[in-house]
Parts: C-alpha cells; sequence; structure tokens
C-alpha cells in the first residue's frame, strides 16, 4: 500500500507540472517487480553459478519530457533503475553471478555513447542507475529533418530478433517494458519522395575496449519504399563498432496479416582484431485472428561469433543461433489478457515458455504475474550460455502518465 500511495502522489505532481508548461508534455511510468528464481544445474555444475534459490527486486521508471516550437522541439527521457539481490555480491576472484544480466536485460541503456549522462552505484545486494538515455533536438524543414543529441532509432519489424536495427535492443522476451537505448550522434531525414524516405546517421561511442581518447564511428543510412499499400521495401548500409553492415526487411501486408523478412551481413572488424562475418536472417508473420486473439511467429539464424564469451547474452536476451517462437496474446476480457510465447533452439532443443496474465487495474495502472520456463534443456548443448538460463516467476505493478 506504501508503493501505491507515493506512486499516486508522485503522478499527480508530474500532471501539475506538465499543465504550468508552455508547448510542453511531461509523460512517464513507473513499474515494480518481483520475482522468485531457481537456478539451471547445469549453471551451477559446469559454470560456477554456485547459487539455487534467489528473490530479485526491480524499481525502474521514465521521465520523458518535451519542448515544442514552431518547426522544432526539444525531448528528453530520464531513466531511473534500482535492482536488489543477493546475486550481485563480489565474489572475485570467482566469476561473477550472471544471472542479473537476464534479469535486467537490457543492461546496456545507451547503445552508441559519447557523452556519458549515467551514474551508477552499487554494493553487494544492490544496483542503482540514472541514465538520460533520450536528449535530443529536432528541427523540421521543408522536405528535411535534423536531428543532433541522444535519440532513439526505432525501425525494424522484429519483436524477438531484430537484425537490421543495431541501436535498439528488442526487448520482446524480457519482463521490462517501456524501455528504448539511446544513440549518440546526428540524424538527417531526406524525403526523396512521397514514397522514399532517407535516414543518415552518424553516431559516436566510447564504450568498445581498448578506448583511448578515440571515437568509434557510425556511418549508416536507412531506407524505406513505400511501392503499394501492401509492399515496403528497407535498406541498411553502413560502417558500425568496426563492421561493415549491408542488410534490408521486406514486408507485405494482406487485410487482417503481414509477413516479413530481413537479412544482415557483417564484414570481419574493419581493424586488426580477430574476428570472422556474421550472418541474420529473420521470418516472421503476424495476425489478428480474431477480435480478441492475436498471434506472432518468428524463426531466425544469428551466426554464433566464436569470439564472445558467456556476457554476449547482453546483446540478446536468449543466446541462440538457430530459433523458433510462436507469440499468442488473448483478450478474456477487456480488463485481463493472457499471453504466452514458446521459442525453441531447432539445433540444440532449447525450449524456452514465457506466460504473461496483466490485469488493467484503471487510471493508467496495470498488474501483471509472469512466469519464465525453460521447459527442455536439450541434448548435446553446444551454447554455454543457454545454461544460464533460469525459471523464474513474478509479479509487476505498473502505472503510466
Amino acid at each position: 500500500m506504501k508503493l501505491v500511495f507515493v506512486l499516486f502522489i508522485l503522478i499527480q505532481s508530474l500532471q501539475c507540472w506538465a499543465q504550468s508548461l508552455v508547448d510542453g508534455e511531461i509523460s512517464g511510468n513507473l513499474e515494480a517487480q518481483s520475482r522468485h528464481s531457481w537456478n539451471n544445474q547445469a549453471a551451477k555444475d559446469e559454470l560456477m553459478q554456485d547459487w539455487d534459490e534467489e528473490e530479485f527486486y526491480l524499481f525502474y521508471g521514465n521521465l520523458n519530457g518535451k519542448l515544442n516550437f514552431k518547426n522544432s522541439r526539444f525531448e528528453t527521457n530520464l531513466f531511473a533503475r534500482h535492482s536488489q539481490s543477493d546475486l550481485y555480491k563480489d565474489r572475485y576472484p570467482s566469476p561473477p553471478y550472471l544471472a542479473p544480466l537476464l534479469f535486467s536485460f537490457p543492461n546496456k541503456l545507451v547503445a552508441r555513447d559519447v557523452f556519458k549522462l549515467k551514474h551508477e552505484t552499487g554494493d553487494d545486494n544492490s544496483r542503482t542507475e540514472y541514465v538520460l538515455n533520450k536528449l535530443y533536438y529536432e528541427w523540421d524543414y521543408d522536405e528535411h529533418r535534423f536531428v543532433a543529441g541522444r535519440m532513439y532509432i526505432n525501425y525494424g519489424l522484429g519483436e524477438i530478433f531484430n537484425p537490421i536495427n543495431p541501436f535498439n535492443q528488442p526487448t520482446g522476451l524480457t519482463a521490462i517494458s517501456q524501455i528504448a537505448q539511446g544513440n549518440d550522434g546526428l540524424n538527417f531525414t531526406f524525403y526523396a519522395s512521397e514514397k522514399h524516405t532517407i535516414d543518415y546517421y552518424f553516431l559516436g561511442d566510447k564504450t568498445l575496449d581498448g578506448y583511448e581518447n578515440q571515437i568509434q564511428k557510425t556511418l549508416w543510412i536507412h531506407g524505406e519504399y513505400q511501392f503499394s499499400n501492401e509492399l515496403q521495401l528497407d535498406y541498411v548500409i553502413g560502417e558500425d563498432q568496426n563492421r561493415l553492415k549491408l542488410g534490408g526487411q521486406f514486408r507485405y501486408n494482406f487485410s487482417e496479416a503481414m509477413v516479413f523478412m530481413q537479412t544482415l551481413f557483417q564484414t570481419d572488424y574493419t581493424d586488426d582484431k580477430e574476428s570472422h562475418p556474421l550472418f541474420d536472417v529473420l521470418l516472421g508473420y503476424d495476425q489478428q485472428l480474431t477480435n480478441k486473439w492475436h498471434i506472432r511467429a518468428e524463426a531466425g539464424y544469428q551466426k554464433k561469433n566464436r569470439f564472445s564469451g558467456l556476457t554476449s547474452i547482453n546483446d540478446r536476451f536468449l543466446p541462440t543461433e538457430y530459433f523458433i517462437a510462436l507469440a499468442n496474446q488473448y483478450e478474456i476480457h477487456p480488463l485481463l489478457k493472457l499471453g504466452g510465447t514458446i521459442v525453441n533452439d531447432i539445433k540444440t532443443g532449447f525450449t524456452y515458455l514465457i506466460m504473461r496474465n496483466t490485469l488493467d487495474l484503471g487510471h493508467n495502472t496495470e498488474a501483471e504475474i509472469f512466469g519464465y520456463l525453460p521447459v527442455a534443456k536439450g541434448s548435446g548443448i553446444e551454447n554455454d550460455a543457454q545454461k544460464l538460463v533460469t525459471t523464474d516467476i513474478g509479479v509487476a505493478l505498473r502505472t503510466f502518465f
């Protein structure tokens, strides 16, 4: 009850603040989660993750502000997150407990980071971070748009895997919602015609290994061409994080369904570091079966990077090379929705089940019960990171303003 009361007072204060701004908006969300987790026996036996059961508590929220001018606007977002668990304790010289990387995915709130607008603290059982993951100025003029600062980059239809967009990790399988990664740099949008839009991105990053006062550059082009009301093609090309990348997306809309495909090719590193080419493919299908039942299927291949370690789980929520996934959402009542997603790694047999039960409490507030279950471990597992996946049940309370 104390948490609900604090949330109510904070929301009312923020709404009064928003009304006092001329041509301005304030919005955001707050969420509290609690989960109980059981460890995978293989992680204990083989990866030195020597814990059995643990509690994990997570509190996070966004505060988004906009100032609108005649042909431009200024927008910012503050993301705050606090988590508590004994799995954070220091185990030096043993490897750290890696389960929190799953519980708090995505851990990296700024995908391309130059300005370092972050404050983080922690001890043996908690982590707290404050991140300005959005802070930009946008200017619209004639048939163009210019953005400078820290921005969200949103494109691509993949919800579980979205390879053509390396600047915003998909969160379709995580318990965290209302979260996006920022990117530092410039964006110029050129409207070539009513059907063709081109985005030019010039981004920087200091977070790669071996940073010595040299910003790693990203030069990136994303284009959209609308052939018809049914057919759209996207393309991407550029240099990002020391790799040359080329890819695209095909989307076709039916009356009540959609099919899409993505592919992305990445070369070796452009510098002398040891690496090898990577190749991603995604196939997707999305349909509203009835007015209450929605389904989505995604299948993909991500070439395994043999130079990455267990912490590569930071890059994707599930460590799979070949996968197929089916997601369902059914509305039992306008206030009650059930969701279920099952993911299978075709190569190893690893199977993961996610269940969600979401109840609308009114006043922009909802409660959720969720479960994350690795129902099949697979035979002859070739991906050690799959052994880190835990069994979890939890509850969440979220509110929007």
